[in-house]
């Protein structure tokens, strides 16, 4: 009896049940903390298997016995161990595989921030259960499971199977025994801590924003171990593969089909591409073929030159009377241009003129031209891009022109020195005894302002700005007079008449009535609308007709 009291195993389980935490780690058996987050799932959904297939087949003390040796972990890591990397799959998926769905069952699934409150929440629902129950905590990358083992004659204990610890444990698999609910909870916070940058996972995996974390709830399936429980669970995996592989035919065939087509539709396109450049390249001969004219064959001393001079004679300024090139030329910002665009035509020129002789043979030798001309035709490209190179030219010689005439009758501008804005030159007002130009808004504003303050005479407000100028300028009487306006003209819209009436009954009403016989016509003097003089009192925003029409049809303004 004392030789089991001093037992290893016996002293760790007693002293879990008297409240202790106790962690053990296996630097021996690791998971690799690089690999895919799939092989963590599988390793701690064996664990759990493991655990509850223990736990139905021995008692508590023996159970914990079993957990905490490294054969088991090593047991619950082999799954895993074959899995390859870069292959992901779903916890749903892992979970219907026939291991683990005929010896787990999943009862419920949640998600939140990894916070204590909510760790005690999730510990809390497991105790309620009828039996052992675990909870699988997957926030990416890690995965943590949390195991429940009911103790019937004492508190329960709780077991925590982390595969790939964080950097602040010790590197390998550890496991956490206690009985306390609150070690439990402080023990998930610092394996999975609330604030921490979230990494996504990949494109199988479920994913929540600002780092909430999955719990999955197991409890155990009762196990037969009988061989006609083995059988059944053979069967079941034969036929998982069967449908898996049938499957996988299924999209080798349609990836096949899908290929096929997708080579015939490129070579459809590819035919397609090839017949529409044929097509442009006819086109663009038709086309050439259409605008080409044949050239004026003559028989001078100077037929090589005949095409050249008499197109470039036919297409004279209209504005300048010469002819574009020499229009454009004369112009000081296309004089280099033109220059130069006379020295290319002429060795574009010598190029299709002769036969093979160089440019001084040309030029030299007028039989030799005139054989060339008459044998060889000018390239109909080269007279196209000829004739539209001259028509530009020409274009723009007489846009030159323009803008010349343009400038030389504009009328200038001056600059006010009051509003410091800028207006031709028939709106300025010269005051002779300064000399100052200003515009004629601000010159009368200003002689309005000091005849309301009874100031006279009105001085420049140039030169009042001007401290230093002793002797300002002045206005005088005629520019009083400029200013004044004598006569207001206004049009009858009816009757299109004008007559005189009196500034201050003009003042006076709104409502004018045209003075010429004949014609009662009465508008208003603000609006310039007509006025019925039998309808209703007029207003110009139509207030006074509305309301009017209103009482006339016996209508009724909306209550809201």
């Amino acid at each position: 009896m004392e030789s089991d009291q001093l037992d290893p195993a016996n002293l760790f389980f007693s002293d879990i049940i008297k409240g202790n935490e106790r962690i053990i780690s296996f630097t021996n058996v690791v998971i690799n903390r690089e690999k895919d987050i799939t092989a963590g799932v599988l390793s701690v959904l064996n664990f759990t298997r493991v655990a509850f297939g223990l736990e139905q087949s021995s008692s508590l003390s023996d159970t914990i016995k079993s957990l905490h040796t490294e054969d088991t972990v090593e047991k619950s890591l082999a799954i895993c161990y074959d899995w390859p990397d870069g292959l992901q799959i779903k916890v749903e998926e892992v979970y219907r595989v026939p291991l683990f769905e005929r010896s787990l069952k999943c009862v419920s699934t949640k998600h939140s921030r990894p916070t204590p409150d909510w760790f005690t929440t999730v510990l809390e629902d497991l105790k309620t259960a009828n039996s052992s129950a675990a909870i699988v905590i997957i926030r990416y990358p890690e995965v943590v499971a949390c195991l429940r083992l009911r103790n019937v004659a004492g508190p329960d204990v709780f077991v925590i199977f982390n595969p790939r610890p964080t950097s602040d444990l010790q590197q390998g698999e550890n496991l956490t025994f206690n009985t306390s609910l609150s070690l439990t909870v402080r023990r998930l916070c610092s394996i999975l801590p609330e604030k921490q940058d979230p990494v996504h996972g990949g494109p199988n995996w479920r994913t929540l924003p600002g780092g909430h974390c999955f719990a999955d709830t197991f409890v155990p399936r009762a196990i037969s171990h009988d061989a006609q429980a083995l059988e059944d669970s053979l069967l079941t995996s034969s036929l998982v593969a069967l449908a898996l592989q049938a499957e996988l035919f299924a999209l080798q065939r349609e990836n096949h089909t899908l290929a096929t087509q997708n080579q015939r539709l490129e070579n459809t396109v590819v035919k397609f591409e090839e017949e529409l450049r044929e097509e442009k390249i006819k086109a663009d001969k038709a086309e050439r073929a259409r605008s080409y004219k044949p050239p004026v064959k003559s028989t001078g001393q100077n037929a090589a030159y005949a095409p050249w001079s008499n197109s470039y004679s036919k297409l004279a300024s209209p504005s300048t009377g010469k002819t574009p090139w020499h229009a454009v030329r004369d112009s000081p910002t296309s004089q280099r241009t033109a220059t130069t665009r006379e020295i290319d035509s002429n060795l574009e020129f010598s190029r299709h003129s002769s036969t093979g002789t160089s440019q001084g043979r040309v030029f030299g030798d007028s039989s030799t031209s005139r054989r060339a001309t008459t044998t060889h035709e000018i390239d109909p490209d080269l007279e196209f891009a000829r004739r539209l190179q001259t028509t530009f030219d020409v274009e723009d010689a007489e846009l030159h022109d323009q803008m010349d005439q343009l400038l030389r009758t504009a009328q200038r501008r001056y600059h006010c020195g009051i509003c410091l804005d800028d207006f031709p030159e028939d709106d300025a007002v010269r005051i002779e005894s300064c000399g100052h130009d200003i515009c004629r808004g601000c010159v009368r504003g200003h002689v309005c302002a000091k005849i309301d303050e009874r100031r006279f005479p009105v001085l420049c407000p140039v030169c009042m700005a001007d401290h230093t100028n002793d002797n300002p300028g002045s206005m005088t009487y005629p520019l009083y007079n400029f200013l004044y306006t004598y006569i207001d003209l206004r049009c009858v819209p009816r009757c299109q008449h004008s007559a005189f009436i009196d500034r201050g009954d003009l003042e006076a009403t709104n409502e004018l009535r045209c003075p010429v016989s004949g014609c009662d016509h009465m508008w208003c003097r603000k609006c310039q609308q007509s006025i019925d003089p039998k309808g209703p009192t007029h207003s110009c925003d139509g207030a006074s007709e509305l309301n009017h029409l209103m009482k006339e049809r016996g209508w009724k303004y909306c209550p809201s």
